[in-house]
């Protein structure tokens, strides 16, 4: 529910402009509205530093505005983005209005993140597009922010050196037998080579994200405006397992964590979309949450063979708890707010906390997409009636001849009075 409020902030804020200063006096019914939409790909956070990846915003309003931004990589977001005061790197940035520079949904891309991270994150290719337009009085927007992919080298191997090796493996041991369903002793001698080989990397690529594109939009069709917002999720591998490291040949020193790593996560869409009605100023929303899957490799199979479990929106789990690798999966729920003239839907993010023994771990937020209407109908005030000039009654029963009649006898008095003193 905090995010729905949060997301009807953001509409409350941009109602003002749906409604022009000095605006002419109403002569025709219609609505004024206000409109927002946003989804972002990724949040990641490595101890105090953190990049937003893959963000799409779209706003609108009856005035007609239409705004869009597509941004690959921007700095940690707060609850509500500005697309006035977006802190994005403008290499990976596109940002149209209309009116204002509509742009053709042609995207910019870059891969330059700051320093310290630029050491320890490598950042593929984002990208950012936006196209604004207004059809027949109504405004379209629709923005994309997407990365290629992304890899995060730690010292796994050192951290992992530095454990004592019977605790590490009788920890591993403990939680993975269950998961796997396979007796300890088989369980465990397959740890004891998977951590010989780890140890013996000083580095590793520690976590592997492919990011889904993020997208934001405004529509009007047959009188009916929908904002529509959806992250399409993530494959995020966890320690990729040296190649050939459980049959015992050569260790290879690079591994892929997508397709090969100890733990791999698959986050799917997000999706959050309100609509308003011109003819009526009604609002709806709905929201779909992204499904979390997470899959633990069976380490006693040379080829990568997985055990998957589900986690349901709302729900928190945990793997490899009591190791370095110990990672929790908090799953996103999504809320839907609906008041007469106006509706919010937010799915929220899928929030992960990785390799917490590993210099702290790595916060991730993932999948989150908003969306948000509110109307106003506004009806011309009514027609002024004339009212008629007071009507006159007709006279009845003859000419009335008082007043005359009293004139007369008042001259005929004065003319009197006056002929007796002339005679006297």
């Amino acid at each position: 529910m905090k995010r729905v409020v949060s997301v009807l902030a953001v509409v409350a804020a941009v109602v003002a402009m749906a409604i022009p200063a000095g605006a002419k006096p109403v002569t025709k019914a219609h609505t004024d509205y206000a409109l927002a939409g946003e989804a972002r790909g990724l949040e990641l956070a490595i101890g105090e530093q953190g990049v937003t990846l893959g963000l799409a915003l779209a706003r609108g309003t009856s005035v007609p505005k239409a705004i869009g931004v597509g941004a690959g990589q921007c700095t940690l977001l707060g609850s509500e983005a500005d697309p006035d005061n977006l802190p994005c790197n403008e290499e990976s940035t596109v940002k149209t209005s209309t009116p204002g520079v509509p742009g053709d949904g042609t995207p910019k891309c870059a891969a330059t993140l700051p320093a310290p991270l630029n050491a320890i994150v490598d950042l593929q290719v984002a990208c950012g597009s936006s196209k604004s337009s207004i059809v027949k009085g109504a405004p379209r927007t629709t923005s994309t922010g997407k990365v290629a992919s992304l890899g995060v080298t730690l010292p796994v191997g050192t951290v992992l050196d530095a454990v004592p090796v019977n605790q590490l493996v009788g920890t591993l041991t403990d939680t993975l037998s269950p998961v796997l369903d396979l007796a300890p002793k088989e369980v465990k001698d397959a740890v004891d080579n998977v951590v010989e080989l780890v140890t013996g990397l000083a580095e590793t690529e520690a976590l592997a994200v492919k990011l889904g594109p993020s997208s934001s939009s405004i529509t009007s069709k047959n009188g009916v405006i929908t904002v529509d917002s959806a992250s399409a999720g993530a494959l995020i591998g966890l320690v990729g397992v040296p190649d050939a490291g459980v049959d015992g040949t050569a260790i290879s020193a690079t591994s892929d964590p997508l397709k090969n790593g100890l733990v791999i996560i698959e986050v799917g869409t997000s999706r959050a979309s309100a609509t308003l009605d011109e003819k009526s100023a009604s609002a709806s929303g709905a929201a779909s949450a992204a499904l979390v899957t997470v899959k633990v490799r069976d380490i006693t199979k040379p080829k990568p063979t997985y055990v998957e479990v589900s986690v349901a929106p709302g729900e928190t789990y945990t793997v490899l708890e009591g190791t370095p690798a110990e990672s929790t999966i908090v799953a996103a729920d999504s809320t839907v707010s609906e008041d007469g003239d106006k509706a919010a839907a937010a799915a929220d993010a899928v929030r992960l906390h990785l390799l917490k023994g590993v210099n702290g771990g790595i916060s991730l937020a993932l999948a989150r997409s908003t969306a948000a209407v509110q109307g106003n109908r506004v009806l011309p005030a009514p027609p002024v009636v004339k009212q008629a000039p007071p009507e006159t009654l007709p006279l009845t029963g003859g000419t009335d001849m008082t007043l005359p009649a009293l004139a007369l006898i008042l001259l005929a008095g004065a003319a009197l009075l006056l002929r007796r003193k002339v005679t006297a």
